[in-house]
């Protein structure tokens, strides 16, 4: 089907009038009605019934009316897509991170991000490493960042390590634990540990490291939120295995005590996860390469200070 004819129609159809259409394509009323029965031609059917001065659209000319509105509101999306590629400066990135990546590495990211492109809607949702997978291969993030063993992932996805996170055993100043030099992985064995949920990267990574040396966590009890975990670890409920970075605080001020376990270190890998055929808008990017170029320099500042 020509696509100009569709585009005359269009405009016929939304004005029911041959005049007001030919004014806003700049174009005849004869070239107007002319290109109108060439698509009559081209589809074997009547579009249009002339009323006076107005028109009113056939039942065939109704159905066409709705697909020719489709088709140029895709052509508008696919404009709009190729330009967010083409401009950084404006444009919407939408994103899900794990709790670790989310709470405790994006902030100053999305300071220094929103600083230097104000035009740029960020959406950020907080996710476990098992959701951010299923929304991304759902098409609904630009992409994902998780936490976990990246070659365990699905097929689909663009996988890149950016940085990697560590994982220490704390317990209160007040439990038998603390002042030990190190616990063996297997005391961690039976009603131990508070845990993430199941879908948790964090989880993951505990649960395949102990098996490692034979030891299967039954938790003591599983909760869905790092700053609970750490409250109650703070109470004394019992022990965690948590990201360094979410009880930094925590240490320094000893209201929790950090106690190493024999032969196990935890390293789990930072992801950023999209799928492989993704095309991300120059904002998308620009993103990403910031939070390449943050992780870069905090693994730079670790080797300095070690």
């Amino acid at each position: 089907m020509n696509l100009q004819y569709l585009r005359v129609f269009l405009t016929v159809a939304e004005h029911e009038h041959i005049t007001r259409a030919s004014e806003e394509l700049i174009l005849s009323q004869p070239a107007v009605t002319k290109t109108i029965q060439h698509l009559e031609q081209e589809v074997g059917l009547e579009l249009i019934e002339r009323h006076g001065r107005r028109i009113a659209l056939t039942h065939a000319g109704h159905v066409l009316h709705n697909y020719a509105r489709r088709v140029f509101a895709l052509e508008r999306e696919m404009e709009e897509s190729l330009s967010a590629l083409r401009d950084v400066d404006t444009g919407e990135v939408t994103v899900a991170a794990s709790t670790t990546t989310g709470v405790y590495l994006l902030p100053p990211i999305v300071a220094r991000f929103h600083a230097r492109y104000p035009q740029v809607t960020l959406n950020i949702t907080i996710l476990n490493s098992h959701e951010i997978v299923e929304e991304t291969l759902n098409w609904n993030l630009d992409f994902g960042l998780v936490e976990g063993d990246a070659s365990a992932l699905p097929q689909g996805l663009q996988v890149e390590v950016f940085a990697h996170d560590e994982l220490v055993l704390v317990v209160s100043p007040k439990h038998f634990w603390r002042g030990l030099p190190a616990i063996l992985p297997t005391d961690l064995r039976d009603g131990q540990l508070l845990m993430r949920e199941q879908g948790s990267g964090i989880r993951e990574v505990i649960e395949h490291a102990l098996l490692l040396h034979d030891v299967q966590v039954r938790p003591l009890l599983t909760v869905p939120d790092n700053e609970a975990i750490k409250q109650m670890v703070m109470s004394g409920v019992g022990a965690a295995i948590v990201s360094a970075l979410a009880v930094k605080r925590e240490l320094a001020s000893s209201d929790l005590v950090r106690v190493p376990i024999a032969g196990l270190d935890l390293r789990p890998e930072l992801s950023l996860v999209k799928r492989t055929d993704k095309q991300l808008s120059r904002a998308a990017q620009a993103f990403c390469a910031l939070l390449h170029l943050d992780a870069e320099h905090e693994e730079r500042r670790g080797y300095d200070a070690e």
